[in-house]
Parts: C-alpha cells; sequence; structure tokens
C-alpha cells in the first residue's frame, strides 16, 4: 500500500502571479530608493539631507516586507499564515495607494511614474482582496 502525500493547496494563480511581480518590483523600487535614482528623482532639488536618509530607511524597512510576504507566499489564503499574508499585503496596498493619491492632490508628489505605481498599487490590492473573498 503506498502512501500518497495530499499536496497542499496552492493559491490562486493571480495571487501567486501577484506576490511574484510585487517581490521583483518592489525590489528593485527599493534598491532605486536606496541610491536615489534619478529614474525616481527627476527633481534633485527636493532631496536635503534628512529627506535622503528618510528615503532610504524606508527602503530598507520596506524590503524585510517584502521578502517575508515573497517567503510565505506558498501558504494558501485559506490557511490562518495565508490569509494573515494577504491580509498585510491587501492592506499596504490600500494604504499605499491612500497615500498616493493624497500626495498627488496636495501636490507634495515628486516621484516618477505615478500612474506606474498606482496601476501595479491596483493590480496587487485587488488580487489580494478577491484573494481574501475566496476567488
Amino acid at each position: 500500500m503506498s502512501s500518497a502525500k495530499k499536496l497542499p493547496p496552492q493559491n490562486p494563480r493571480h495571487l501567486r502571479i501577484a506576490y511574484i511581480s510585487f517581490f521583483v518590483i518592489q525590489s528593485l523600487d527599493c534598491f532605486l530608493f536606496i541610491t536615489l535614482h534619478p529614474r525616481l528623482f527627476k527633481d534633485q532639488s527636493v532631496l536635503s539631507d534628512p529627506t535622503q536618509f528618510f528615503i532610504r530607511a524606508n527602503a530598507i524597512t520596506l524590503f524585510p516586507f517584502i521578502l517575508l510576504v515573497f517567503s510565505l507566499r506558498t501558504h494558501h489564503v485559506s490557511s490562518e499564515i495565508g490569509k494573515r499574508v494577504a491580509i498585510g499585503f491587501t492592506l499596504f496596498h490600500a494604504l499605499g495607494l491612500g497615500l498616493l493619491f493624497w500626495a498627488r492632490v496636495k501636490g507634495s508628489w515628486h516621484l516618477e511614474p505615478f500612474w506606474a505605481a498606482v496601476g501595479f498599487h491596483c493590480a496587487w490590492f485587488a488580487s489580494g482582496a478577491v484573494a481574501l473573498m475566496g476567488y
């Protein structure tokens, strides 16, 4: 008699793609923020010494979250761990979208490209929200 090991369920494809694309793109973003790359900061005059420190510190503290989501991506969203990862992932992108629009309306947005950031955060938020709803 062979004992067949039951494989754990996989997350929905859209969530797996979201987790992987989030890891790749946000890791690149962290690198661009740490180096204060001109691709993101077209107007270099906004980069005072305290601002540079704040941007780099945020990139460094964001990377462990990116790595954690990527490391726990195999836990199905119906499991306790998978659900918490998906909630944190979705909340992060909801708050990110709120910050993007608030900064744009207030006129304090200095990064480029704005609409690419909005598009990715919308897609990642939607993917997490839909997975949490059971789709």
